[in-house]
């Protein structure tokens, strides 16, 4: 099972790091593991752009409604495929998605591959790439 974390990071923030990924994922990995919240909440915010959840759950939802292994209650997505051999699930939060799925490639990532300057973490495998590179 795959935990990936999808944050929209700042245009300047991604053009400083752009030869130098493993240094976004250093800072995003030292948030994640931290437990001083307000230090964290700073240079979170520094890094990170809110989300639209609203909008990005809509379109999800448009993307996927006639599909019969998809499911949606609230910010919270998921889709049951068993031809396909795949169970994702994905919570959009204020600031960052999370996917929990047993695919390395889950199908919402292709749903959300529109939206510019998305980093994908996954904190467990210390796995990262910008989401425009896999496509």
């Amino acid at each position: 099972m795959r935990t990936f974390y999808l944050f929209e990071i700042k245009k300047d923030i991604l053009k400083r790091y752009k030869n130098n990924y493993d240094s976004l994922y250093s800072i995003l990995e030292s948030i994640y593991h931290n437990k001083d919240v307000i230090l964290c909440y700073e240079i979170f915010n520094t890094i990170v752009n809110p989300l639209y959840r609203d909008k990005i759950s809509n379109d999800i939802k448009k993307k996927n409604l006639c599909d019969e292994n998809y499911i949606c209650y609230n910010y919270t997505h998921s889709i049951n495929n068993y031809y396909l051999d795949e169970y994702s699930k994905m919570i959009i939060n204020n600031t960052y998605i999370k996917i929990n799925s047993n695919k390395n490639n889950p199908s919402f990532l292709n749903d959300i591959s529109n939206k510019k300057n998305i980093f994908v973490c996954d904190f467990e495998h210390h796995d990262y790439f910008l989401l425009d590179a896999l496509h």
